[in-house]
């Protein structure tokens, strides 16, 4: 009895581990590989018996695999099981011969009538089918061979109930580890759906986001020069960091068409010092309509590392902006620049609300922010970029007394 389970559960297992992923129809995709595999189940249950009820009289488990082969694959696959299993039962011979075709001729016939309910019921109700149907099969079986080739029934009843409970109990097994591995199959292919869309939703959020700080900076340059009166040499430097800040949209509309990590289009000696000017500057009107006034501390010397200078600013700005925005009363943004033997450290400090233990473990993380409305790309593109500048960041804060970040990089 166990070779025929084995024989029923092989092709079973076959299909788990080489089938497509993500087919509900345990037919659709490996229809011709799962009939010849249930066919060589057919012919090895019948070559390897496990009940011989009278010398002529053989019990095996085929009608499982044609039982379930012909409820998962239709009629097609039915008549296909039935021929295999009607000649090798031929080639077998003996006075059970003919009960047997006629048996497995009506399960052929009949079962795939139950196809279009079985596909529509729950996985209970059709181990339950299953079991009736197998049991049905038997007694057909039995009865059959009793009123018309006047085989014993009386005397073998007993065994005829047990082989009943066995093969209804293992049709119903089958049964279940199909439905198993379709529900795992389904499951696993929503899950790869999910992570598209996923990625999709990231992509399309990470962009605007991005995007958002150029525009930014741009609106405020423009909102300056429309309520105050400037220089037309104080102008053409507003033109200037708008356009600078415009060639920074283009750029990371560039980057994202790749959808890749952050390639360096071209790394340079920069300084530390300068770029952090710039940036500063970028960031002073957004700052100033948002009660912000930034300070660059003094610093000594004038430090120098390799980096690409636009996600070097990309990368500040992130962080620099989430510090303001994190001061909705107002208040200082304090940068300052120390120098060691080996490496650089831009220390960058807020008056902000704060972050607790929790949320400073998480930053970086997408879709983690301490704002309502807030995303985490920010912080994560810009924790992307100073690692693959070989940098660090180190994050101390308290709620109520603000946060402090540390971003290192080693010197040239």
């Amino acid at each position: 009895m166990i070779n025929n389970i084995f024989f029923i559960i092989f092709p079973i297992l076959l299909y788990q581990m080489f089938g497509a992923l993500g087919k509900r129809n345990f037919f659709v995709s490996h229809r011709v590989t799962l009939t010849i595999l249930f066919s060589i189940s057919i012919i090895l249950c019948m070559v390897f018996p496990y009940q011989i009820m009278t010398d002529q009289y053989i019990f095996d488990l085929r009608q499982v695999p044609m039982i379930v082969g012909a409820l998962y694959g239709g009629p097609l696959v039915s008549a296909i099981l039935f021929l295999v299993s009607a000649v090798g039962r031929i080639a077998i011979g003996g006075d059970g011969m003919y009960i047997a075709i006629l048996n497995q001729f009506v399960v052929a016939l009949g079962v795939p009538f139950l196809r279009p309910l079985y596909m529509r019921i729950n996985r209970l109700e059709k181990v339950g089918l299953v079991f009736v149907v197998s049991i049905l099969s038997l007694s057909f079986n039995a009865v059959a061979g009793y009123f018309l080739f006047g085989d014993p029934f009386h005397d073998v009843v007993g065994i005829w109930l047990m082989l009943m409970l066995n093969q209804g109990a293992i049709i119903s097994l089958a049964a279940l580890l199909i439905e198993h591995i379709l529900r795992q199959e389904y499951l696993l292919s929503s899950l790869v759906k999910h992570e598209k869309l996923e990625t999709v939703s990231n992509f399309a959020a990470s962009v605007s986001h991005e995007l958002r700080n150029p525009i930014q900076s741009i609106k405020g340059f423009v909102q300056l020069m429309k309520e105050h009166e400037y220089s037309r040499d104080k102008q053409l430097e507003f033109y200037d960091t708008m356009l600078s800040e415009i060639k920074a949209a283009d750029q990371l509309i560039e980057d994202y068409l790749v959808f890749a990590k952050p390639v360096f289009a071209k790394l340079e000696t920069v300084s530390v010092k300068t770029e952090v000017e710039h940036v500063v500057k970028v960031l002073k009107p957004f700052a100033s309509w948002q009660k912000v006034e930034i300070q660059l501390l003094k610093n000594g010397g004038d430090a120098h590392i390799l980096a690409d200078r636009q996600k070097f600013h990309q990368a500040l700005i992130n962080i620099i902006r989430n510090g303001i925005e994190a001061m909705p009363a107002g208040g200082t943004f304090k940068i300052q620049i120390k120098q060691s033997a080996s490496k650089v450290a831009i220390i960058l400090m807020d008056e902000g609300i704060g972050m607790s233990k929790e949320e400073v473990q998480r930053l970086g993380e997408p879709y983690f922010s301490t704002k309502s409305k807030g995303t985490g790309l920010g912080m994560m593109v810009a924790y992307s970029i100073v690692r693959q500048m070989n940098g660090e960041i180190g994050v101390h804060s308290e709620k109520g007394k603000g946060t402090v970040f540390n971003v290192e990089f080693p010197l040239v």
